[in-house]
């Protein structure tokens, strides 16, 4: 009987192993290999050597009524985890692009990055990166804001401008060929030399966008001028008033300066990724004096240091309206264009006086004061560049201010006939400014 149950055991055990190799080839997983049973001649130290764990399955018998098991190898019992212990699983390694053409690897750069090469769509910093450290609220605000060239906080600017003033109505003499009879040459005028002028700011950008400053301009500079007769010629003096008109020499001077400080209010306003608009309100006052005279010697009345002044003083006060944008080409470096507009009320003291002899004759002294509305007319554009909390500016600008100068003189040989010569006043300037802030 022992004989007979064995062998319809091992029967039994090569069905099951038939049918279990048949079950995994259709679940697609490796077949169980069953052991070979325990022999009973064998030894209790022999069988011990190989620990076998078994496992029962429910409902399953073998034929003499004992338990079925399948043994469990020793090296898969020796590393039993626990099931909240689980390893993370190892990193996917990116695909090779398939891609045609994606020479970049465009779709094998776009997944499976470390954290920290990973870029916020707001900051656009790297995290885990040194520049992450640089992310303060100060910067987020003014990447969110578009502050173009500043960044929040506390600023300074000092501005070197080369300025080249004009006007008209500048003119003292004309020199003719002709001695007598029609004139005949140029009509002589001064100008203004090109001189160096500065600009100071001071302002708080905020974080919002909105920014307040407060900025002084300053411009001096001087003309001269001396003319003789030409040989054969004549030299008639064009400021004189009825008085001499031929002389034989003539010389005139002028000096300007020029004061202006504005207050302004802006707000900065980002209208793409690379494009930023600040627009700015404000006021402005102004103070512009201007020096004219003339000496005139010689001649066929015999002029004795003849001498003729004609300032034009103004001193106002007004409102302004401008704009700038910004164009970055890349992190740091960019393009600008600005524009600005003010009218300033404000009070024009003219004077015209006219001497001879070292001033023991005088043919007259005339005072003009009254008020006057001078619109104004800014623009520039230019390069900037920034790096953390400086900026550097060059740029080309002109400035007109129409109708500044206003100032007496006489037409006809009536003195009771007084008229105007009337010119804007224009500057034309190279700028270089420095900004930092704090």
């Amino acid at each position: 009987m022992f004989n007979l149950h064995g062998k319809k055991f091992r029967v039994g055990l090569a069905i099951v192993a038939f049918f279990g190799s048949t079950f995994s080839v259709f679940a697609e997983v490796e077949p169980l290999i069953m052991p070979a049973p325990v022999e009973q001649t064998k030894s209790p130290a022999e069988q011990t050597k190989t620990p076998v764990e078994q496992v029962k399955l429910k409902d399953t018998e073998t034929t003499d009524g004992k338990p079925f098991v399948l043994p469990i190898p020793s090296d898969l019992l020796k590393n039993k985890s626990n099931p909240t212990d689980d390893l993370a699983p190892p990193p996917i390694a990116p695909p090779i692009s398939i891609i045609p053409g994606d020479k970049d690897n465009v779709l094998k750069n776009s997944i499976a990055k470390p954290v920290s090469e990973i870029k916020t769509v707001e900051t656009g910093v790297t995290a885990g990166s040194i520049d992450t450290n640089e992310a303060t609220s100060e910067y987020l605000e003014s990447e969110r804001n578009g502050k173009s060239y500043k960044l929040e906080g506390l600023f300074m600017t000092g501005e070197y401008l080369l300025v080249k003033p004009r006007r008209d109505a500048f003119d003292f003499a004309i020199t003719s060929s002709d001695r007598l009879g029609v004139i005949n040459g140029n009509l002589n005028s001064l100008d203004w030399e090109t001189r160096s002028a500065f600009r100071v700011g001071l302002g708080y950008q905020f974080a919002d966008g909105w920014d307040a400053s407060v900025n002084y301009f300053y411009l001096h500079s001087n003309a001269s001028s001396s003319l003789a007769a030409p040989n054969g010629g004549a030299l008639y003096a064009t400021l004189t008033n009825n008085t001499f008109d031929d002389v034989s020499t003539a010389s005139a001077m002028g000096n300007l300066d020029m004061n202006v400080i504005d207050i302004d209010v802006g707000r900065t306003y980002r209208a793409a990724d690379n494009l930023n608009f600040r627009f700015t309100g404000g006021g402005r006052v102004t103070w512009i004096e201007q020096q004219f005279s003339a000496i005139y010697n010689g001649g066929t009345l015999g002029a004795v240091n003849d001498f003729v002044s004609s300032p034009v003083n103004f001193t106002g006060a007004g409102l302004t309206a401008g704009g700038e944008g910004t164009y970055a080409l890349n992190k740091h470096f960019g393009l600008y264009a600005r524009g600005k507009v003010a009218l300033l009320s404000g009070t024009f003291n003219n004077n015209l006086t006219e001497t001879n002899g070292n001033g023991a004759t005088t043919f007259y002294n005339i005072s003009n004061k009254y008020h006057e509305v001078v619109p104004v007319l800014e623009t520039g554009v230019g390069a900037v560049l920034t790096k953390d909390h400086m900026h550097f500016k060059v740029g080309y600008e002109l400035y007109n201010y129409f109708n500044m100068v206003d100032s007496l003189d006489f037409q006809s040989l009536s003195f009771g006939k007084v008229s105007k010569r009337m010119s804007d006043l224009s500057l034309e300037a190279l700028s270089i400014q420095f900004g930092l802030t704090f």
